[in-house]
C-alpha cells in the first residue's frame, strides 16, 4: 500500500477512428477504495478500465497508475488483475478449473519456465478464496455461469494484483448468482486489500460495499462519496426521471429508468 494515488485521470479523452470513446474524465482512486462506476450502454465503462490497464492511449490528458504513467504503464500491468465480460467457455476445449486459472500467470513467467510451487500454492489459494477447489480438476467449460465467473475471478487474483478491475461481473447470471458474486467481491476486496473498480449497469449491485461511484456518460457527470451520488436529486438528474428509494430486509434499493442524461 502506497499513500500515492492507485488510479488518477486527469482531463483524459480517448478516441476511437475519430469517434470519442471518453472525454475529458478526471477522477482519482486512493489505495484501498472500492469504486463503483456504473452508466449506460455505450458510456466509456469499459474503455475507462482499458486505459487503465494501458491498452488503450489517451489522445489527451494524463494517466497515473500505481505511481507510472505515459509508456511506463505496460510495467505495472502484472501488478493488476482484471475480470473482463464474461463469455461462455466451450465446453469441448479439454482445460481444467486448474489450468485455466494458472494461465493468469503467464504474463509474469519467462519464456519456457514452468510453474513453480509456489505458483501452484497461489493458484490453489485464489480457488480455495472463490469456492472452486472442489472443481479444479473438473473442464472448464462445464462449469455453471456463475462458477465460470467465479473461475475469471481468480485468474485475475493468481498474480496477487494491488488493484482489481472488474467488468460487468454479474452480467448473465440469475438474481441469486449475481448476489454471491457481488459478496465474494466485497470479501475479497477486504482480505486482500485491494484497490477495486466495478463496473455495473446495476446502480444497486454497488450499494453494499463501495466508497465512492462514478456516473460516466462519455464524460464524468457524476463522481463521489455514496451519499453525494446515490441520492434522489442526483440520480434523477443522472437517469433524467423519476427515482424511486424501496427498503427490502434492511437494505436501501434505487429504483430507476432506462434514460439517461
Amino acid at each position: 500500500m502506497t499513500t500515492e494515488n492507485s488510479v488518477r485521470f486527469e482531463h483524459v479523452t480517448v478516441a476511437y477512428h475519430q469517434a470519442v470513446g471518453i472525454e475529458d474524465v478526471s477522477f482519482s482512486v486512493e489505495p484501498g477504495e472500492f469504486l463503483g462506476i456504473i452508466g449506460p450502454n455505450g458510456s466509456g465503462k469499459t474503455t475507462l478500465l482499458r486505459v487503465v490497464l494501458g491498452l488503450v492511449a489517451p489522445v489527451s490528458g494524463r494517466v497515473r497508475v500505481l505511481g507510472a504513467s505515459g509508456h511506463d504503464l505496460r510495467q505495472v500491468r502484472s501488478r493488476i488483475g482484471y475480470v473482463p465480460q464474461r463469455r461462455p467457455l466451450d465446453p469441448q476445449f479439454p482445460v481444467s478449473v486448474r489450468e485455466a486459472v494458472a494461465m493468469g500467470l503467464y504474463p509474469t513467467l519467462r519464456a519456457f519456465r514452468r510453474p513453480t510451487a509456489d505458483d501452484r500454492r497461489r493458484v490453489e489459494g485464489v480457488l480455495a478464496a472463490v469456492g472452486l477447489l472442489d472443481t479444479a480438476d473438473h473442464v472448464a467449460g462445464h462449469l455453471s455461469g456463475g462458477q465460470q465467473q467465479r473461475l475469471l475471478i481468480a485468474r485475475a487474483l493468481v498474480q496477487e494484483p494491488q488493484i482489481l478491475l472488474l467488468d460487468e461481473p454479474t452480467s448473465a447470471v440469475d438474481v441469486a448468482t449475481r448476489s454471491a458474486i457481488v459478496e465474494l467481491v466485497r470479501r475479497l476486496h477486504a482480505d486482500r486489500k485491494l484497490t477495486t473498480l466495478y463496473v455495473t449497469h446495476d446502480v444497486n449491485e454497488v450499494l453494499p460495499c463501495v466508497d465512492k461511484v462514478l456516473y460516466i456518460n462519455r464524460t464524468v457527470r457524476a463522481f463521489g462519496s455514496c451519499a453525494d451520488i446515490l441520492n434522489r436529486e442526483t440520480l434523477e438528474s443522472l437517469y433524467g426521471g423519476r427515482v424511486v428509494f424501496a427498503e427490502e430486509g434492511g437494505r436501501r434499493y434505487v429504483i430507476v429508468g432506462d434514460r439517461h442524461a
